[in-house]
């Protein structure tokens, strides 16, 4: 009974190890952000979100990109509300992320990339370099300077099943 009772264990802590084991290798550098095999890419239109990770330098061109909601006027509040948040929202829109699923999004060959000029703000956007725009994305705390990586959201337009532009809004 004792052997039993002993493998018993080991067989939980092996079964309890290898799910831990799977929870960190399905999330993004242990930041508790699945990761970007767990859902379908989107399909062609815009869409508002925060872009993970990109890789724009070499083969293959991705982004992982966490979709999100941008939520204005009454909607903005309801879900504030709902979660327990200021109401009325301050500058009119909440951003809503509950789902967190993180999408690998092919890139088009003529992506364009247009982010706010922080130095003229915030109305001026400029072309980004794809290197620089890239590295933002290495970044762990706010950076100075017009690249923000995971620090701002983003809009992706998706054409052909490939993102063709990101733009960096403004949001006071």
């Amino acid at each position: 009974m004792r052997i039993g009772k002993r493998m018993g264990k080991r067989a939980l802590l092996v079964v309890g190890w290898s799910t831990a084991m799977l929870a960190v290798a399905c999330t993004d550098a242990g930041r508790g952000r699945p990761s970007a095999s767990l859902s379908p890419a989107l399909e062609d239109g815009r869409h508002f979100g925060y872009i993970r990770s990109a890789q724009l330098t070499a083969e293959p061109r991705v982004i992982l990109f966490d979709l999100a909601e941008l939520l204005t006027g009454d909607e903005a509040n309801e879900a504030a509300a709902e979660r327990g948040e200021e109401t009325p929202v301050p500058n009119d829109y909440f951003i809503v992320n509950d789902k967190r699923k993180v999408r690998e999004l092919p890139v088009a060959p003529s992506l364009r990339i247009l982010l706010l000029d922080w130095t003229d703000c915030c109305d001026t956007m400029f072309r980004a370099d794809p290197r620089l725009f890239q590295e933002s994305f290495d970044q762990t705390k706010y950076p100075p300077g017009n690249y923000k990586g995971e620090f701002s959201p983003y809009w992706l337009t998706v054409r052909g099943g490939a993102v063709t532009r990101v733009e960096e809004p403004y949001f006071p």
